[in-house]
């Protein structure tokens, strides 16, 4: 696979090598970068800062003071994998600074930020066997094994979602205002991994439809 050097205002055009300036930091993983826009960045996913669907995840300011800090007043160069431009309409890319820095390795390095493993890319295995490196060294949002994190879930008495055990060892699972009911452990297991990936990925309209269409029911008020 080859990269493909940052060309213009969008992907494939322009002067290859050019740099540009970060107009801003929208959150950890995402930058508003002149003469492109919105550029989220490849293999990276750092704890939500802004989500329509979820609260303020732990460490996420810290996440997004760390890419202002690094990034300081440096322009920004941006490369390309295969998938360009995502559905959202932000381009994709790996962010290098002006000393040659990834952003998007130094993120996951220090403990900012987590590799995003779902969608092939491909530093996938490097970024992969970074992150392991950052949890064994416990750096970053991998202090003190969860527990931090876990103390600050509590302290913002907003849980995204909670499990309970029901009778004759069946399980349920609760977000907002729905409920899944009477599941076994696999269909819990399931049902949590679905309900990851559906808060990340679809509107709150789209959210309610997928629940109600796989099983959920929606409790009145």
């Amino acid at each position: 696979m080859t990269l493909i050097s940052y060309q213009a205002d969008r992907p494939g055009k322009a002067a290859e090598n050019r740099f540009f300036r970060v107009l801003r930091v929208i959150d950890g993983d995402s930058l508003e970068v002149e003469g492109v826009g919105e550029v989220r960045l490849i293999g990276v996913d750092t704890p939500e800062l802004y989500h329509p669907l979820k609260p303020v995840q732990f460490f996420a300011r810290e996440a997004s003071e760390y890419v202002k800090n690094i990034l300081g007043k440096s322009r920004v160069r941006l490369e390309y994998d295969q998938e360009k431009v995502d559905k959202y309409g932000r381009t994709l890319a790996y962010v290098y600074l002006e000393d040659g820095c990834c952003l998007n390795e130094e993120i996951i390095k220090n403990g900012y930020g987590f590799a995003l493993l779902r969608f092939p890319f491909q530093h996938l295995m490097r970024y992969r066997a970074l992150e392991d490196q950052a949890r064994k060294k416990g750096v970053g949002l991998w202090r003190n094994l969860g527990l931090d994190e876990f103390r600050w879930i509590l302290s913002q008495e907003t849980i995204p979602y909670e499990v309970f055990e029901m009778a004759n060892n069946w399980w349920g699972v609760r977000y907002r205002e729905y409920v899944r009911l009477r599941l076994t452990a696999d269909e819990l297991q399931r049902e949590l991994l679905n309900l990851r990936l559906w808060t990340s990925e679809f509107s709150p309209s789209d959210l309610e439809r997928t629940l109600l269409a796989n099983g959920w029911l929606k409790l009145n008020r």
